[in-house]
């Protein structure tokens, strides 16, 4: 199949691919962590290629054998009802050869007050795309589903399988989604449309988010003393976990002379009582990024609550330690000048001219795709910053839609190099 062709081709359809973002946005797929609203979402692109004649999988992670004794399976998700979509396009060898991902849970839409438009209207205005979803990771799952109906229209005959996975439990550190698929389609080459500012992720960060909990030993009628535990366990993560973090980050030579070992221990929450409410409990809620394992981890943290217990036990209070409010992700990587991240970067440089950054990766699903689906694996996306106004997970989210067509001419480029 002719590059130039294929890219002047969605060009020419665009607004098809930007209505079917919109479809997508108008679906309501928010996460509850311990429950999420994917069903309708993954139905809606289950049908979409099914009526494409395409074989179609669609699965609760539940269903695959020993899933809830799998070592990175973690409870409390709602699985049951939590789906995904596989859809196969064979090739002229029936071996599945390359895989392409994007997760159809979204964050809570949030306080509807702080939205400008309709967060499920999927509007297009300005150029943008605008709801819940728009950037992370809805733009993805319209660019896989756009390219199996263009491949389908067209007659590409590839020489092995491509494969389109539309995944549940992304948000809220689930990975559930991501880590069924991989182990019921492995397949040698992975992409995961799950990323920012069209950047390659080659290397998956480690970390996780965790709580320190603790408690006064007598009922007191004010958050005070509760408030000078927190100010302790601070400082004790300061000086020891947090100080370990970021010189093991500043020496990774893929995250050298990044922002990241500066920020690879950030407080999600510090609090002390409860609006009125457990005035004697106390929590400090952090997030942190490694590349330790999850053994060397933990047996770091037990020895910190045996030096965090005894600095609060003078002061009237016990610890009660650390508990993980996630699940663990894992450091791994492929190298950043690997054959296929290469391959990505050309792919970009012939159909936009655009050539991405490769860097390493905050927490993703990258972290289970790699360890469990291909040592090749990395992520590539135009999802916008966490920090930006109108980024993933920001009230007002979109997407650019001049990055969003580069984004599909690239993975389709990318899918044409590998299977033509």
């Amino acid at each position: 199949m002719d590059i130039k062709k294929i890219c002047d081709i969605i060009e020419e359809r665009q607004d098809e691919l930007f209505t079917l973002l919109s479809k997508l946005i108008n679906i309501n797929s928010e996460s509850f962590v311990s429950h999420g609203n994917e069903e309708e979402c993954a139905r809606f692109i289950y049908n979409y290629c099914k009526d494409l004649e395409l074989e179609c999988d669609f699965f609760s992670p539940l269903e695959l054998e020993d899933f809830e004794s799998h070592p990175d399976y973690m409870p409390g998700r709602g699985l049951e009802n939590r789906y995904n979509v596989v859809a196969r396009y064979r090739g002229e060898e029936d071996v599945d050869e390359v895989m392409i991902m994007a997760h159809t849970d979204t964050v809570r839409i949030g306080d509807l007050a702080d939205w400008e438009e309709d967060p499920l209207s999927g509007k297009i205005k300005d150029g943008k795309i605008y709801g819940r979803g728009a950037g992370d990771d809805k733009y993805a799952l319209a660019t896989g589903m756009f390219l199996m109906k263009l491949f389908k229209e067209l007659g590409f005959k590839p020489k092995k399988n491509f494969l389109f996975s539309a995944y549940s439990d992304e948000e809220y550190g689930g990975s559930h989604g991501a880590l069924s698929t991989v182990l019921k389609y492995p397949a040698p080459r992975i992409i995961s449309m799950d990323c920012d500012n069209s950047q390659i992720w080659h290397c998956a960060s480690g970390g996780q988010e965790i709580k320190y909990l603790f408690h006064t030993k007598e009922v007191v009628d004010s958050a005070l003393l509760a408030s000078k535990g927190a100010s302790v366990v601070v400082d004790i993560i300061e000086e020891t976990f947090a100080a370990n973090r970021r010189k093991e980050m500043a020496e990774n030579r893929f995250y050298k002379g990044t922002i990241i070992p500066e920020t690879s221990l950030r407080y999600m929450g510090v609090r002390a009582g409860n609006n009125g409410n457990d005035l004697g409990k106390g929590e400090v809620y952090f997030v942190f990024y490694t590349d330790k394992t999850k053994d060397e981890i933990w047996a770091e943290l037990k020895e910190l609550e045996l030096v965090i217990s005894k600095k609060l036990e003078p002061l009237g209070i016990v610890g009660d330690g650390f508990k993980g409010e996630t699940r663990f992700f894992h450091y791994a990587f492929c190298e950043p000048d690997s054959e296929d991240v290469k391959l990505l970067i050309e792919s970009s440089v012939e159909s936009t001219g655009v050539e991405p950054v490769v860097c390493g990766s905050c927490l993703s699903d990258l972290s289970v795709i790699s360890k469990y689906g291909s040592s090749k694996a990395f992520g590539y996306g135009i999802g916008r910053d966490f920090s930006e106004i109108g980024g993933s997970h920001q009230p007002n989210e979109f997407i650019e839609c001049d990055k969003f067509l580069e984004f599909t001419k690239t993975i389709a480029t990318y899918i044409i190099k590998v299977l033509n």
